[in-house]
């Protein structure tokens, strides 16, 4: 792709949209294009610890994909400064519950939304795709770069997600852990992944690409040499625009028809 010349598709932007009260936090970013080529909508999540970061992280990426005709949203959720588990993964099932009744307003289909997330943001995206208490939110499809796959890691992030530490919680961790809902019944999963990446090891994130495949569940894994955490937002440097590239190939597998 000439990253440079892209012919560009007119974009309108509604940003800073409320989707539930109650928190600054809870707000949305839409990227619709102007000529919708595609019906799929694609759902934005924010990494950072889930103590940092915000929905304008992904500013670049979802105007990329809107720009390829995909109605695109990236939102905001509660960090640990005013809320714990499971917060965060109530706000997101909360804004793809209102993104999707904006659908005729913006010509995407409701049941075609595929949710993307990095790091802490992965987590929630699979979360999203890994949690039958939400079946009006689920995802159609899950995009995860770097994303935390178990809790049964180190990370003093965890303990303040948590809101109690690991010991004598083992079992509440365990059950919050994406590794350990698999059940066979998700959608297919791409996850992408740097070599390089000692916060949310290869290894980790292999064994849940794993897992994913023995339980039935179509699971696809690129991973990036070299490349380490948090490389995701942007589309700027070879790893970002291979990363891209494989998104739109796996959308393009998924949903061409």
């Amino acid at each position: 792709m000439d990253w440079e010349c892209m012919d560009h598709m007119l974009i309108n932007e509604q940003l800073d949209e409320i989707y539930a009260e109650g928190h600054d936090k809870k707000k949305i970013d839409f990227y619709a294009p102007e000529s919708p080529r595609e019906e799929v909508a694609l759902l934005f999540i924010h990494g950072g610890g889930w103590e940092k970061g915000s929905k304008e992280q992904w500013c670049d990426v979802a105007k990329h994909f809107a720009q390829l005709g995909y109605f695109c949203a990236s939102a905001g959720y509660r960090l640990t400064d005013s809320a714990v588990y499971p917060a965060q993964l109530e706000d997101v099932h909360s804004a793809m519950q209102y993104m999707k009744k904006q659908s005729s307003r913006f010509g995407f289909n409701p049941e075609r939304i595929v949710v993307i997330g990095s790091s802490a943001g992965g987590y929630l995206a699979a979360m999203m795709a890994l949690d039958a208490a939400y079946k009006e939110s689920l995802p159609q499809a899950v995009i995860l770069y770097c994303p935390v796959t178990t809790l049964e890691m180190e990370g003093e992030f965890l303990p303040r997600f948590m809101g109690c530490p690991r010991e004598g919680n083992e079992e509440l961790y365990r059950e919050a852990s994406p590794y350990h809902r698999i059940t066979g019944t998700e959608p297919p999963f791409l996850i992408i992944q740097g070599d390089a990446d000692v916060l949310t090891p290869y290894e980790q994130v292999a064994a849940f690409h794993e897992a994913l495949l023995e339980n039935g569940v179509h699971s696809e894994i690129e991973v990036l040499e070299g490349v380490s955490h948090g490389f995701g937002y942007g589309i700027a440097t070879p790893a970002q625009q291979k990363s891209v590239q494989r998104m739109e190939a796996f959308l393009q597998t998924h949903f061409s028809a």
